[in-house]
């Protein structure tokens, strides 16, 4: 069977990037990526909308057959008719496929247009996939990333494959959820992934193939600060123990900021209102 290349960062595989995918489905695809943006791998600010253990796992899901994984180190010199050689000669490519602003090559020398060419003279077929907008704008990984800074989780969501999620094990706390009333299964926010508004959000919380609906603080804990960015989660209608299980958390609304409380009386009361607002997005899920 032939084989495509679909080009890219793939980071969040939101509809831009699916579009240079669903141009190589039809043959047997590889997609060729980084573990992390190129400007992320030189040591520039920029973070991830999913691990490499996710966007492997999504993009399997969504029908790629194998993914190459680019090691930076070895790829960031070579010129873009060098790294086109390369690719072309493990893979023997019938199709490359790549987004309407891809650039490779030493110094990001290599566009479109380098492809374009490259493919005419070797006789693979070519095609850019266009651009996709929303609301008059290009979608784009950094765009997703400012909408999760300013707590846009709805939008964000729309257009990240899958939907924004962490995963981590649980983690022993100091238990002070659950002698006030609201036990929480508590995580380290991953470090690899962009940060997300500090503060509480409904969310959909995965938990051995079962899903549940609960509320998820996301922060330094102010009342009771910690180094860490933590990620504490009251989950309804669940009883157990949870302590050194994976659970994957998917924020899907916004209720509130982080805040320090005066009292325990203000912060149980406010707990209590938003697993109240949890428990509405739950029936409203359920109608």
């Amino acid at each position: 069977m032939p084989n495509a290349i679909a080009l890219g960062t793939f980071d969040g595989i939101h509809p831009g990037h699916r579009a240079v995918l669903d141009a190589a489905l039809s043959f047997y695809t590889v997609a060729v990526t980084f573990s992390a943006p190129p400007k992320a791998l030189l040591g520039n600010e920029a973070s991830l909308l999913m691990t490499p253990e996710d966007k492997e796992r999504a993009l399997k899901a969504y029908g790629v057959d194998e993914i190459e994984w680019l090691d930076f180190a070895t790829v960031r010199n070579l010129s873009p008719a060098e790294f086109l050689d390369w690719l072309c000669s493990k893979y023997q490519p019938s199709r490359i496929v790549c987004g309407y602003d891809y650039r490779f090559g030493k110094n990001a020398a290599g566009t479109t247009e380098t492809l374009r060419e490259y493919c005419r003279l070797h006789d693979i077929d070519f095609v850019c996939a266009d651009r996709v907008d929303a609301e008059g704008e290009p979608i784009s990984s950094t765009r997703i990333r400012r909408w999760l800074a300013d707590g846009n989780i709805e939008a964000a969501n729309r257009y990240i494959l899958g939907g924004f999620r962490f995963c981590g094990p649980v983690l022993h706390g100091d238990a002070r959820g659950r002698l006030l009333g609201f036990p929480t299964a508590n995580q380290l926010y991953p470090k690899a992934l962009t940060p997300l508004k500090f503060g509480v959000y409904v969310a959909r919380v995965e938990v051995d193939r079962k899903t549940y609906v609960g509320i998820t603080n996301v922060g330094h804990r102010p009342t009771w600060p910690t180094d860490d960015v933590l990620c504490e989660t009251n989950l309804l209608d669940f009883s157990g123990d949870l302590y050194g299980k994976e659970i994957a958390v998917y924020p899907f609304r916004f209720l509130r900021p982080e805040r320090r409380f005066d009292s325990v009386e203000e912060l149980t009361a406010t707990v209590h209102q938003n697993i109240a607002d949890a428990i509405a997005e739950k029936k409203a899920m359920e109608l």
